[in-house]
Formats: C-alpha cells, structure tokens, sequence
C-alpha cells in the first residue's frame, strides 16, 4: 500500500473481531511509530500493550460516568450518540478491541505529546497497511489521576500516558466523512 494511499483510505475503526493480532504484527506496528519524527530525535516515547479484557473493562467503567457527566447539558447530534452509547452497560470505551497500546512518554519530554502523537498516528497507518484497524481513543483521559487504575497499565516510572489506541481486525468497513475544506493561507 503506498503512504498516499493508506493516508486517504485509514477510517477509525470501532468494530473488531474477536482473534488477536499476532505479537508479531503489533511488533511491526509499533516499530513503525518509532520512525516518527520526534524534536531534537529524543524519541520520548515508550509503549503499553493490554490485551486484558477484565482490566479493560474495569477501566472503561471508571470511565464512562465520568465522560458522561462532563458532557454535561450539551444535546448536540455527537454528544447525544456518545451518551447513549456510554450509559449502555455492554458497551466499553475501548470497543472491545482485543489489543490496547497506551503510547506513553518521558514525563521530563517538553515534547512528548506532540512527539507521541506523531508516533500515533505512524501506528494507526502501519495497522491499515497491515489490515488491522485502530481508533485513537481520548476517553482514557479521564482515568489518567486515578493511581490505582494506572498502576494496572504498568507505566514504567519516568513515564505519563499521552494516548491510547485500539488495534483489531475489523469487523466493519467504515464509510469515508466528507472532508471539509481546509483553512490554506499561501505566504510567499
């Protein structure tokens, strides 16, 4: 699959399959995100793979009343369709991805969030390269200063969670959103 190609076609993907992605996939996914560019090439960035679905159902729990009150009073069309989807007691966060890779970063990294998230996203394109699909998932947020919930996530000391991603083999095709025009200011 050529870059341009993978770019224009990769959809976040929220239904998986149940089979797990061999390690040696999710190696070469992750291999992928280390060829991000990263300021002064610190490549601040560090990797935790979960396929525990009890920790991540655990997780998703603490998670969803939380984003569901901080929603708050908004009834816009994306935030009604989120609520529902979270008041559901079957539904998760991670949509029940058999793999999540919490990309983390050196907290002492003026750059890690920006540096990690380009590692992100040359994950995300690896995996549709690869046949995998992958949504980036924000939620996890909110459990970033509940200690007891990251301490199951293993971060190495040094280390804070900058975002999670759920990797699977897609059980769906998404349809491509109509791409707004961009803002493009020419200075010469």
């Amino acid at each position: 699959m050529e870059a341009i190609d993978a770019i224009m076609t990769r959809r976040s993907v929220r239904m998986f399959e149940k089979r797990q992605i061999p390690d040696a996939i999710l190696d070469k996914i992750i291999r992928a995100g280390t060829y991000a560019p990263s300021a002064l090439a610190l490549q601040p960035w560090g990797f935790v793979v979960v396929q525990d679905q009890a920790f991540l159902t655990h997780v998703s729990d603490y998670c969803k009343p939380i984003i569901v009150k901080l929603l708050g009073d908004a009834h816009d069309e994306m935030s009604d369709a989120f609520r529902t989807l979270l008041e559901s007691k079957e539904s998760s966060i991670y949509y029940h991805a058999p793999t999540v890779i919490m990309v983390i970063g050196q907290t002492e990294s003026q750059f890690r969030e920006i540096d990690c998230s380009l590692c992100a996203e040359n994950m995300m394109l690896a995996a549709h390269a690869l046949g995998i699909g992958s949504c980036w998932i924000g939620s996890t947020g909110v459990a970033y200063d509940n200690k007891e919930l990251m301490e199951g996530f293993h971060i190495p000391e040094g280390y804070s969670p900058v975002g999670t991603i759920v990797f699977g083999y897609p059980a769906e095709k998404p349809e491509a959103h109509d791409k707004k025009e961009p803002q493009v200011t020419w200075v010469r």
